[in-house]
């Protein structure tokens, strides 16, 4: 999951939960090490690769819910005939029993976290570690361990590298498509139209909503570097946000929704009213979306964008 520490506060409001995390992982199997998935008694969030393994992993978590004497387990699955999955691999799962205060969910939200096994007690903490592998295991000596998991003495992971900005003019029919798109992927994103009755009653936690008539200053305020999505009720509008983002040329991406005719009408303003060059509109993603998806449906335009800015994020 991307930054699964947001669905972890979010299971938090509801009680104890399991953290599920593949900690080894050896030939042939769903998800690769790191991969985690979230267990409460009513509620599931992010997936180990489904099928029996999963439904297994899943049965034992709510059983481990209930053992007070234990705060986590390692164990170990063999995907071949007992589990009905052809992978043919073995996976060695890491089950975490996390109460709803624990300090770890309260503390940093980006960078290495720290758990710490302890004489059968498990302690998770942020730490200013850093290290270019994501996922790794120490020895009592902080040293890197390569033997089994189990006999580890703490696992340090990036929960999640900073989420790029991305800054979303719109909240009409497309607008909220995407922003159910992208609630999972790695964007910070700040969502802004003036009408407030066309937002949706749930925002995604990775979404801030503003209700705001100036859309133009929050791309003035916006770091070098954020993405814009940019599809309000008002082509005029959508014609000076564009202006407004190109005149900066720091846009990691800048999606303008329209048809190639909308594209040409726009450069001819931009050039002759605004001197914005050709090189700053060689920039400008107009239609936006993968090439070759057809449909003009909400969903497979957002599907479409969420693709395309998974393509540019580095």
């Amino acid at each position: 999951m991307w930054d699964w520490l947001h669905r972890a506060r979010e299971m938090a409001a509801h009680g104890p939960y399991v953290i599920v995390t593949v900690v080894e992982a050896l030939g042939s199997v769903p998800r690769g090490v790191g991969t985690k998935m979230l267990v409460s008694d009513t509620m599931l969030k992010g997936t180990i690769g489904g099928g029996n393994l999963e439904f297994k992993v899943i049965e034992q978590a709510r059983r481990f819910l209930g053992d007070i004497d234990a705060d986590y387990l390692f164990q170990n699955y063999a995907l071949g005939p007992l589990l009905e999955q052809c992978c043919g691999g073995n996976v060695t799962i890491l089950l975490e029993r996390i109460e709803p205060g624990a300090e770890f969910l309260q503390g940093r939200r980006h960078g290495f976290l720290k758990t710490s096994f302890e004489s059968g007690a498990l302690l998770k903490e942020w730490t200013d570690y850093f290290s270019l592998d994501p996922f790794y295991f120490q020895d009592a000596a902080g040293d890197r361990f390569d033997g089994k998991a189990k006999d580890a003495s703490a696992m340090l992971e990036l929960v999640s590298r900073a989420p790029r900005t991305l800054l979303m003019f719109g909240a009409g029919h497309v607008g909220r498509a995407v922003a159910t798109a992208l609630a999972p992927l790695p964007f910070d994103v700040t969502w802004v139209d003036a009408r407030e009755s066309e937002f949706p009653t749930h925002i995604p936690v990775n979404h801030s909503k503003h209700v705001s008539d100036d859309y133009c200053c929050f791309v003035d305020e916006a770091s070098a570097g954020a993405f814009y999505l940019i599809f309000s009720h008002n082509h005029q509008r959508d014609y000076e946000l564009t202006a407004r983002v190109l005149a900066r040329g720091d846009a990691a991406y800048c999606g303008l929704i329209g048809s190639k005719t909308k594209r040409a009408r726009f450069e001819s303003r931009l050039l002759k009213e605004q001197n914005i060059s050709q090189e700053a509109l060689s920039n400008l993603v107009c239609p936006i979306g993968v090439p070759g998806v057809v449909g003009k449906e909400p969903e497979i335009i957002a599907a479409s964008v969420a693709a395309q800015l998974l393509q540019v994020v580095d």
